[in-house]
């Protein structure tokens, strides 16, 4: 059974309605990735990570909607057809893989993950603490499917844990039974933090890599 793992680091260290369009579609690829081509990562705005397995079919009435419905879906990167039969218009769509996408700002993030959600994606919207957005070093990390910690009794180090978890921006669910707390966590797609200097890049390497993160370090 998986223990909290706090060593190392401490918590010191630290409707269809479509709202405005702010966005900027994203692609992560770490292959064949190259920071000193393609410069510093853009920090503004907020980033969420999106993606629907099975196809997924909405029917419209109204055919300025359903084209609308079927554009939007496009531009964010989705495999999507148009098609009628029996009076309306039927749009099918998935996003097999994760994708990402920037929001302007705060308030357009909420309205995207509320339109990705009722268009019935799975959404990822992670806040990371401000802490982590400057230095001279970078590690980038990833957990793609959700891991669970399962705890027990020490409710300071539970807290400690899904401190840390939060404040790299990861996505946290507390479950508590039988007199104990089960932390899931994830991040489906890649999220970087960055910074002072190597020795605390490796102590963070180290410390996602021991629950259960890929990651990628820059020097």
């Amino acid at each position: 059974m998986k223990r909290f793992q706090v060593s190392i680091l401490s918590v010191a260290m630290t409707c269809f309605s479509i709202p405005v369009i702010g966005y900027a579609q994203q692609g992560h690829s770490h292959e064949g990735h190259n920071h000193a081509e393609h410069g510093d990562h853009d920090h503004s705005g907020e980033v969420l990570g999106f993606q629907l397995k099975d196809w997924k079919e909405s029917h419209f009435e109204d055919a300025a909607k359903a084209e609308q419905h079927l554009q939007t879906l496009k531009k964010l990167g989705c495999e999507a057809e148009k098609s009628g039969h029996a009076g309306h218009i039927d749009i099918r769509y998935r996003a097999k893989e994760w994708k990402t996408m920037t929001a302007a700002n705060h308030d357009l993030a909420h309205q995207w993950e509320g339109w990705l959600k009722e268009a019935g994606f799975d959404v990822f919207h992670g806040h990371q603490d401000a802490s982590f957005s400057k230095g001279p070093e970078s590690v980038e990390f990833r957990l793609v499917e959700w891991k669970t910690l399962h705890g027990e009794g020490n409710e300071k180090e539970q807290a400690a844990v899904i401190d840390i978890l939060k404040k790299l921006g990861t996505e946290v669910k507390i479950d508590k039974h039988d007199g104990h707390s089960d932390i899931k966590y994830r991040a489906p797609i890649w999220i970087d933090i960055h910074v002072a200097d190597h020795a605390t890049s490796e102590k963070w390497t180290n410390w996602l890599r021991a629950n259960g993160f890929e990651t990628q370090h820059e020097h």
